[in-house]
């Protein structure tokens, strides 16, 4: 088995194991409230979407140094893992503070984490090698011309008022689903490469 499909498998069972725990949390009524059963079973859900993914992806899709690689997930968790906390209270804090400058910061702080994510995102590929450099950069431009055409034809087809999308939903879902469709492109140009 390749490393790859290694960590596809280890992604796999903690998927499951979510899953099963918002499951469990539903049937024997533990005291984990609908927001943290639809947290596990997103996990659940995000964990088979990656698992996936690396399944398919060949082991040159993360052909970098070792320890770049190291770098990169260790500096990249820190963030995710803040955008996470933020994310779980950030309506409730927002509800809080009142009008002026500090809800306007309170309002921009998961987009100032995303900035910070990007930094991170942006310094892995300017220290990788040709290779990479390549998979990744034709991977984000290519996602970023899917999720960008996707996104205009969703607009055509609200003005000619055959979708009702609210824009605030429509606006915080391009970033990750520009994440998803980086991660799905990259897996088939990595391929492509290989």
């Amino acid at each position: 088995m390749t490393r790859m499909r290694r960590k596809a498998v280890a992604v796999l069972v903690l998927a499951l194991l979510c899953g099963a725990a918002a499951w469990a949390a539903g049937a024997f009524g533990w005291p984990l409230g609908d927001r943290g059963r639809g947290m596990l079973a997103g996990f659940a859900a995000a964990g088979v979407f990656g698992a996936l993914l690396l399944w398919w992806s060949p082991d040159t899709c993360e052909a970098v140094r070792p320890g770049l690689a190291r770098r990169y997930y260790r500096e990249l968790s820190v963030p995710m893992v803040a955008y996470i906390l933020v994310m779980l209270g950030w309506k409730r804090l927002l509800d809080m503070v009142g009008d002026g400058g500090l809800r306007v910061l309170v309002a921009l702080l998961p987009a100032a984490i995303v900035l910070w994510m990007m930094r991170v995102v942006v310094r892995y590929v300017r220290e990788s090698d040709e290779m990479q450099r390549r998979i990744e950069l034709e991977s984000i431009a290519i996602a970023a011309m899917l999720v960008s055409s996707a996104y205009m034809a969703a607009g055509f087809l609200q003005t000619a008022k055959l979708i009702d999308v609210p824009a605030k939903v429509a606006m915080l879902w391009v970033f990750p689903l520009l994440c998803m469709t980086y991660g799905v492109v990259k897996v088939a140009i990595a391929r492509r490469y290989s």
